[in-house]
């Protein structure tokens, strides 16, 4: 069974007044259906190309001289390389090794009955990795060092050093008299 309830005039027009109202059915008072917006103004993209923009100048000058860095810390651990490999043929061979650096090459020479021969390939560091290299000796074009048959440095007290420099920065490479090829602390 059903309950009948009864209403007075004025609860029916309270609820009539008060019912909530829902957005997705017109009102008959509106003239016009309301606008849906979808999408971004042209000030909001501003806005982020703005922020994305000031994000990438300050990022983008920390990325590339991390990248010069580590091109100039390869550039490093090459020439060092090719010093301890002068040196190794010289101690291999029984024979006389140099190696030559002519502005921003390196090569290396060694002793074949009396013929200077070129091992390997010359290595040019300013293309590779774009640096410049530069040594302790009188002509700061040429330079050279000589290995003898034990692997020690002929005719110099003081180590050869190769300076490698990109930018404002720049990396020693050390040879003691000794052979003992170092790359800090020289």
């Amino acid at each position: 069974m059903l309950k009948r309830r009864s209403f007075t005039l004025a609860a029916l027009a309270y609820t009539a007044r008060h019912r909530p109202v829902r957005d997705d059915v017109p009102r008959a008072t509106s003239l016009r259906a309301p606008v849906l917006r979808r999408g971004f103004t042209m000030l909001e993209l501003m806005v982020v190309l703005v922020v994305a923009g000031v994000l990438v100048a300050i990022t983008g000058q920390q990325l590339s001289s991390a990248f010069s860095g580590n091109s100039r810390s390869s550039a490093s651990r090459m020439a060092g390389a090719a010093l301890f490999q002068a040196r190794a043929i010289a101690i291999q061979r029984s024979r006389t090794a140099t190696l030559v650096r002519n502005g921003n090459t390196i090569m290396i020479f060694g002793d074949s009955l009396g013929t200077r021969v070129q091992l390997g390939k010359t290595l040019d560091l300013s293309q590779r990795y774009s640096v410049t290299l530069a040594g302790t000796s009188p002509s700061p074009t040429r330079d050279s060092v000589m290995f003898d048959s034990r692997g020690l440095l002929i005719g110099t007290v003081t180590p050869y050093r190769i300076i490698v420099t990109k930018g404002t920065k720049s990396d020693t490479v050390c040879m003691s008299g000794l052979g003992n090829t170092r790359g800090r602390g020289c």
